[in-house]
């Protein structure tokens, strides 16, 4: 393990007694400069390890307002367990999504998803790009690709840009091709300018990202989508 990698988990254990010991939810965490001072680790280590918290759902960042310990409420939790859509997650948690922003066009396949759906590089796929928000708050911006055919069929996926039709269901009723597996890979991310302005967060935010490749039966590739998620409105549950 290098050194890096311990002072991480050093000022993770560090914030987490902290978190237990002397704060309570709604209290508001000290600077990054001050609980670098704390924890004897870099302001750098610490950053990571609240960009940790606040995926975990353990804090909560405001930006410009500052860090806070989130309380059971504070945040709506994104189920990530069970094959559904985006909408109906935010709903079981009693929260509203909407539909904020959507657009639908070809563009050269990016590497991952060229990959994940089995495609030349840059072969022409179809981007569908939906912006939701949470409790009216931008929560989620979402880019799926979708080959423009599956087999010998023409694919038309513009009813996704209506919020009653999510991928899942389109791909289900409208493909006509059911989902039978999802695969979904969640990293901590930063917000580039494209997500900042997406989501309207500052340049260099904590997100999370969703890599996910959807599959048919005998594992054919029908869809791949890379979600940015603000961690300080939804809290990403896993449950096995």
């Amino acid at each position: 393990m290098g050194r890096r990698d311990t002072a991480a988990q050093a000022a993770l254990h560090g914030l987490r007694a902290l978190l237990q010991e002397k704060f309570q939810p709604g209290d508001r965490l000290p600077t990054e400069q001050d609980l670098s001072e704390m924890l004897d680790v870099s302001r750098g280590t610490v950053r990571e390890a609240l960009g940790v918290l606040a995926i975990e759902g353990a804090v909560i960042r405001r930006w410009g307002v500052g860090t806070f310990v989130a309380g059971s409420h504070d945040l709506a939790p994104l189920s990530m367990s069970k094959i559904l859509a985006y909408r109906d997650r935010i709903q079981m948690a009693g929260h509203t999504a909407e539909l904020v922003t959507s657009s639908c066009d070809t563009v050269p396949s990016p590497p991952a998803a060229a990959e994940a759906l089995g495609l030349p590089p840059r072969a022409p796929v179809w981007q569908v790009t939906r912006i939701f928000s949470v409790d009216d708050v931008r929560a989620a911006y979402m880019r799926d690709y979708v080959p423009l055919k599956i087999g010998t069929d023409e694919i038309d996926p513009s009813p996704m840009l209506g919020i009653d039709t999510d991928l899942f269901t389109f791909l289900d009723r409208v493909a006509l091709r059911p989902v039978a597996q999802v695969i979904t890979d969640l990293e901590a991310v930063l917000a580039s300018d494209q997500g900042a302005d997406a989501l309207r967060v500052p340049v260099g935010s904590p997100l999370a990202r969703t890599l996910q490749t959807v599959f048919g039966h005998g594992d054919v590739p029908l869809a791949y989508g890379v979600t940015l998620h603000r961690t300080d409105i939804v809290r990403i549950r896993i449950a096995r």
